[in-house]
């Protein structure tokens, strides 16, 4: 990519990206090789929905096995829409707020690891994690928030037939389309007979994984 495509990044963002390219030369030092698994914003904003969209129609399936649903005018108020807005603005932040905990539970420097921030130029928020993890601590991490804030509300509602709650988890589960797209990714890499690790990328979408051969 070149520096005009580049985004410019604070000084939080750039002091962690030399720490993150102090990491990758030690780790090569070492005798793993970096491999790239991150993507662009825009490309994780098309392919995201692509792969979520099918787990969204799902979910809608499932409620609507359970539950024959007819608006009626008991179920909206004229406040409904600032009230989603307000919990979609306070459940971003915790959708955050989860990946760091559960990264931060692996992390061999525990929450010292983590740090959160904002691509402004994007309005995209992140978490980031500062300590290499394992193929299924990285996964668990990432997929946490939208199991936690998309699947099991998704669930609750096809049981209880609550409608809010059903858009609600239908919206979290879209918020986490670009974590689903990376552990897609994250899946399909595989090196044969080879000791890896993977490490989150400090400023773009998605991480890196070091390869070591065995010998």
């Amino acid at each position: 990519m070149s520096d005009k495509k580049e985004r410019k990044l604070t000084k939080r963002e750039q002091r962690r990206k030399e720490k993150f390219i102090e990491k990758c030369h030690l780790m090569e030092k070492d005798g793993y090789k970096v491999e790239n698994l991150f993507f662009s914003i825009l490309l994780v904003n098309i392919l995201g929905l692509l792969v979520i969209l099918p787990i969204n129609f799902l979910f809608l399936a499932i409620y609507y096995l359970f539950n024959d649903y007819t608006p009626n005018d008991n179920t909206y108020s004229p406040y409904i829409g600032l009230i989603f807005i307000a919990l979609m603005l306070l459940l971003i932040v915790v959708h955050e707020l989860i990946h760091g905990i559960t990264w931060g539970h692996f992390a061999a420097e525990g929450r010292k690891s983590i740090e959160f921030g904002v691509i402004w130029q994007a309005l995209t928020p992140y978490c980031t994690c500062s300590s290499p993890l394992t193929k299924g601590e990285y996964i668990k991490g990432a997929l946490m928030p939208t199991i936690v804030l998309g699947f099991i509300p998704g669930i609750i509602a096809a049981i209880t037939g609550w409608v809010p709650l059903l858009i609600l988890s239908q919206l979290m589960i879209l918020a986490g389309a670009g974590d689903v797209l990376i552990v897609a990714r994250l899946l399909l890499h595989r090196p044969k007979n080879a000791k890896v690790v993977y490490l989150d990328h400090p400023t773009e979408c998605g991480l890196v994984a070091f390869v070591k051969k065995n010998d």
